[in-house]
């Protein structure tokens, strides 16, 4: 059987045109850790360490089962809410990382119960939430973190040009390029966030 690859299965959500485009998004099990503060901050870091620690632990440890797909380990995701853009320490962030299909709440505590044990990771922090985005302008960035604003913006005016209005103040961001290997030039970041029809 196929291994389940979210990023193949909607090309939509993690591939879209460096141009702002409409788009719903399906409702998607996640494993979830929240903070608040700097990217560049230990709890940010350590939020990143364990979610990973918690998908490669889903993926490798239950293979025996019956009810286990073999699946790709999805990319980071990160719902940033900013209202003060400059002061990065009042910033507040859900990171987190999609998973398959079959995952429960009830399979979460699983491993999350295993990954404590075997990686020696405290897993208090971590949650499991299912997310339903629906309605949201999205496009590629590609380039620095720091110059997203540019991309907002277009945003912003695809949203005025077709009748659309933000809902809320947050914003999603999947990181498709390993941030230590790759250029920032070349940094693909997908940006979205949910809008509703004026």
């Amino acid at each position: 059987m196929e291994n389940h690859d979210r990023k193949k299965q909607f090309r939509m959500l993690y591939s879209p045109k460096t141009e702002p485009t409409l788009i719903t998004v399906p409702s998607c099990p996640y494993f979830v850790v929240d903070g608040e503060g700097s990217p560049s901050d230990d709890a940010y870091g350590d939020a990143v360490e364990l979610l990973y620690a918690l998908s490669y632990t889903l993926k490798m440890e239950f293979k025996h089962e019956s009810w286990y797909q073999g699946f790709v380990v999805s990319p980071l995701e990160g719902v940033w809410s900013a209202l003060e853009v400059e002061n990065r320490d009042c910033w507040r962030w859900s990171s987190m990382i999609a998973q398959p299909p079959f995952v429960t709440e009830a399979l979460f505590h699983k491993v999350a119960e295993l990954c404590s044990f075997k990686k020696q990771l405290s897993v208090k922090d971590a949650r499991f939430v299912s997310m339903e985005d629906g309605l949201c302008v999205t496009m590629m960035h590609i380039g620095p973190y720091a110059l997203e604003n540019r991309s907002f913006e277009k945003m912003d005016q695809f949203c005025l040009s077709n009748r659309l209005r933000r809902v809320g103040e947050s914003h999603r961001e999947i990181y498709l390029s390993n941030p230590h290997k790759t250029v920032e030039e070349q940094l693909k970041t997908v940006l979205r966030y949910r809008v509703e029809r004026v």
